[in-house]
């Protein structure tokens, strides 16, 4: 399975397109908020997304438990664990749901760790200077810049 991941657009929908384009054989396109677009957009590009600090209108969940084949994904934006604190609270959520892989985004910085068995990542950010993004193919990460 291919996961596409990208987080923070604030609002470049044109970078987002961009990775679309680049990336159109994934299974699925995870955003891990602040995506700071219209629902339409989220729509017209088939993604699965969470409100982030900065989706004032967004009526997307803060979280969500995704059972993508054999795998199970906890993907939120971040805000609400206070990941620019730690990760301790992520981990004792996806934890808690017994999931294999966190997506978060908030911090704008890639980041990537197993722990116990869970893989904890953050694909940066598309809406800053580094324009990251991160795809996840059978239990591997490969980062990339726009």
């Amino acid at each position: 399975m291919k996961l596409l991941i990208t987080s923070d657009v604030h609002g470049a929908e044109d970078r987002l397109a961009k990775v679309i384009k680049r990336h159109q054989d994934v299974d699925y396109h995870l955003n891990a908020g602040d995506m700071c677009l219209d629902q339409h957009t989220y729509a017209k590009h088939l993604l699965i997304t969470v409100k982030g600090n900065n989706d004032f209108s967004s009526i997307e969940p803060y979280h969500r438990i995704l059972e993508l084949k054999d795998l199970k994904v906890y993907l939120t934006h971040g805000h609400i664990e206070h990941v620019k604190y730690g990760l301790e609270s992520l981990k004792n959520q996806a934890k808690n749901v017994d999931a294999k892989l966190i997506v978060f985004g908030h911090t704008h910085k890639r980041y990537l760790e197993t722990d116990e068995d869970i893989t904890i990542l953050n694909p940066g950010a598309l809406g800053d200077f580094h324009k990251s993004y991160a795809i996840y193919e059978n239990g591997q990460v490969t980062f990339y810049e726009l």
